[in-house]
């Protein structure tokens, strides 16, 4: 079920205040807890620095006790004899006189000699040796021991008869849980001694075993409740002996500001929602009523009706919205009136856009087979656009389009039909005009511009209706290429689509473009033999350019999808030449510098008419580098090195071989390996460095196979 505006704005502001109240309890608890550890850290330092007083004040007590007993006659000379039993009674006389659990004496050699009262089991044996041979030494030695009993303190001093010790007297005195109460009287937290987590003394009962957290305190649970518990070692005591003291703060006590305040909070929260929804519900019902009235607008101006304007009253976005809203109707409007107005105009050049222009051609094509006029055409294409848009900026360009598109109107005839045909290309429709004044207008046009435009041409194409082609697509295509021809001839020109001798059925453009609009392999090999067709010489020439290049590209070790697109490129490669004229093509001697030129159009002639087909995009590349060499003395664009598409590098060679060893009309085809040697050496200057040894090692193992 989906929720209303009004669903979904009471939610808001509930989710809103909930949020809100989370986020606020989760801070206070975390600044609690933070205050908490803080108060624990607190505590045990205030319990460290009392627990170090009172040990260095009962350790001194003892000490000056001791030294006074060690000091008695009786006791040194008891310690020289050696008289255990009397060494007992001193020692007993002294244990109940300074209310102390255990007095050892022991002899020079560290043997006891007399003692009293009981010392409780232990492991420290090896620290209480090491106070021994302290005192032996002649130097007090005090320290805290852990008992199965609790926690003891003692102390060894020197015997001494004359400055000789003659043996050394311990006392130890117990640290039991009156030290832990005393401690709690001063802070207020609960305090244990542990020695590996063992309970020796503590101010909490029936406790044995309690956690040792170091560093930062925790949350223990001791006799069912929780507590905050933080660990130090004893002071004076080696850390490796475990033994130390615990801090225990009540942890409801301690919480017990943040148990209130979450109970107001949760106060604040039940009124704070009620507010919430009851705000959300004045609000929703005043922005939905008024959104209501801007969808139902909406609903009308879908329905291609205009709605009436809204009311807009108020200042917030609601009324904001409303008057947006009515501007933007207002805007459609106006938009909806102009491009009603410019829909066939080209907005930049103010001339018939392609569609537009498209229809008028179509109709004049009409009206010339009625009338048996004559309808003439011309293409014009500003050289180099692109690289001059780049140079001098897009605005610049503009700039020039619509220069262009002025020197139109001033210089064609009132009844032409004027049109942006692509980007840097305009076209002119011009009825009951001749090839010949067509031509001339061109010229005219060609002249006008190069004066007016600082730094741009024209190449511009002509073509008649009826003379160049009987089908309209045809018709265009004719002075297309007509344009093309005009600047790959050096641009800045005008080429008649019949300016050369010999151009016949063979070059009609119509012809191309039912070729083209089928790009099967039986389609593209049709197309290939009607360029053949014009050159008997050359006969099959496309289709063992194919073969060879597919050999090599074979055996260099290449895709088979690659191969098969090489086969087609190379089958397609030499399709401009039907555009180029048979007095040329079938000159039997070798080309003027003129004629070399108009030779040299056919692989930009062959893309522009295989552009024609997106199903061929893929071959564009090798029709129209299949004749730049290595060292990019080649043309059409002077490419060299790897900048030349690989699969023109490998028609470039097999073409050159298929060229060298076949018959034309002022020579005999050279012989195999007279063609092989050639290529070789031209590795790395005509040919590709790796490519040319690779073709010819495998022409030559061929030959070497058929010789077998």
């Amino acid at each position: 079920m989906r929720a209303s505006l009004r669903q979904k704005i009471w939610l808001l502001n509930a989710g809103i205040v909930a949020l809100f109240s989370t986020l606020l309890l989760i801070t206070t608890a975390y600044l609690v807890n933070r205050e908490n550890e803080r108060e624990v850290r607190r505590n045990v330092r205030a319990t460290g620095a009392m627990l170090e007083h009172l040990i260095r004040e009962r350790k001194a007590r003892l000490m000056e006790q001791a030294n006074l007993f060690a000091q008695v006659p009786i006791l040194k000379a008891c310690v020289q004899t050696g008289d255990s039993a009397t060494v007992s009674d001193c020692a007993n006389d002294y244990r109940q006189r300074w209310e102390v659990d255990y007095v050892l004496a022991v002899d020079r050699d560290g043997e006891s000699i007399g003692s009293s009262g009981e010392l409780p089991s232990h492991k420290e044996e090896a620290r209480l040796q090491t106070g021994i041979g302290s005192a032996l030494e002649g130097e007090d030695w005090s320290g805290i021991i852990a008992t199965d009993k609790g926690l003891m303190l003692v102390v060894f001093v020197p015997v001494r008869v004359g400055q000789e010790p003659w043996g050394a007297f311990g006392v130890f005195s117990g640290v039991d849980s009156s030290v832990a109460y005393e401690l709690r009287r001063a802070t207020g937290a609960e305090v244990a001694f542990a020695h590996d987590g063992r309970v020796l003394a503590s101010t909490l009962p029936q406790v044995s075993q309690i956690p040792t957290p170091r560093n930062t305190p925790q949350i223990v649970q001791l006799n069912n409740e929780p507590y905050f518990a933080l660990y130090e070692p004893l002071p004076s005591v080696p850390p490796e002996n475990a033994l130390g003291y615990v801090v225990l703060s009540s942890y409801h006590k301690s919480m017990a500001m943040f148990y209130r305040f979450r109970l107001a909070l949760l106060g604040v929260f039940g009124i704070a929602l009620t507010l919430a929804l009851l705000l959300g519900a004045v609000l929703s019902g005043r922005m939905t009523r008024s959104l209501n009235a801007v969808v139902q607008a909406a609903r009308s101006l879908q329905q291609g009706e205009w709605p009436g304007k809204l009311p807009a009253q108020s200042s917030d976005e609601i009324g904001l919205l409303e008057r947006v809203f009515n501007e933007m109707t207002e805007g459609l409007k106006t938009s909806q009136e102009r491009l009603m107005a410019m829909i066939d105009i080209d907005p930049l050049t103010e001339v018939d856009n392609h569609r537009r222009f498209h229809e008028r051609l179509i109709q004049e094509v009409k009206r010339c087979e009625q009338s048996e006029e004559p309808l003439s055409l011309l293409i014009a294409n500003i050289d180099e656009f692109q690289k001059y848009n780049q140079r001098e900026g897009y605005a610049t360009g503009d700039d020039a389009l619509r220069k262009m598109a002025d020197c139109l109107r001033r210089h064609a005839p009132e009844w032409a039909i004027l049109g942006r045909f692509s980007g840097d290309q305009f076209a002119v429709l011009l009825p009951a005009c001749a090839i010949e004044e067509t031509e001339a207008l061109a010229e005219t046009l060609r002249q006008a511009f190069e004066q007016e435009s600082v730094g741009l041409t024209l190449s511009i194409g002509c073509a008649e209706y009826g003379l160049h082609s009987r089908q309209a697509d045809g018709f265009v295509m004719a002075a297309e290429l007509a344009s093309s021809l005009a600047k790959q001839l050096g641009r800045n020109r005008v080429c008649r689509f019949d300016s050369f001798p010999g151009a016949d059925a063979n070059a009609d453009p119509y012809q191309l473009y039912q070729f083209f609009q089928d790009g099967s392999l039986a389609t593209i090999q049709a197309l290939a033999a009607a360029v053949d067709a014009k050159d008997a010489y050359t006969q099959g020439h496309s289709q063992r350019v194919a073969q060879y290049a597919c050999d090599l590209a074979s055996y260099i070790g290449m895709a088979e999808s690659e191969i098969e697109l090489l086969r087609i490129t190379g089958t397609l490669h030499d399709v401009g030449k039907i555009g180029v004229p048979d007095s040329i093509l079938k000159k039997p001697a070798q080309l003027d510098e003129e004629e070399r030129k108009v030779m040299e159009t056919h692989p930009v002639l062959g893309e522009a008419i295989v552009a024609k087909a997106p199903q061929l995009t893929a071959t564009l590349p090798g029709v129209r580098h299949h004749h730049e060499k290595y060292d990019g003395t080649g043309y059409p664009d002077g490419l060299s090195g790897e900048a030349i598409p690989l699969m023109a590098r490998l028609l470039a060679i097999a073409d050159t071989y298929d060229a060298m060893t076949s018959d034309r009309p002022y020579r005999k085809g050279l012989p195999a390996e007279v063609a092989l040697s050639t290529i070789e050496k031209g590795a790395g200057t005509q040919f590709d460095p790796v490519l040319a040894p690779a073709f010819v090692a495998m022409m030559r193992a061929r030959d070497e196979q058929k010789a077998a």
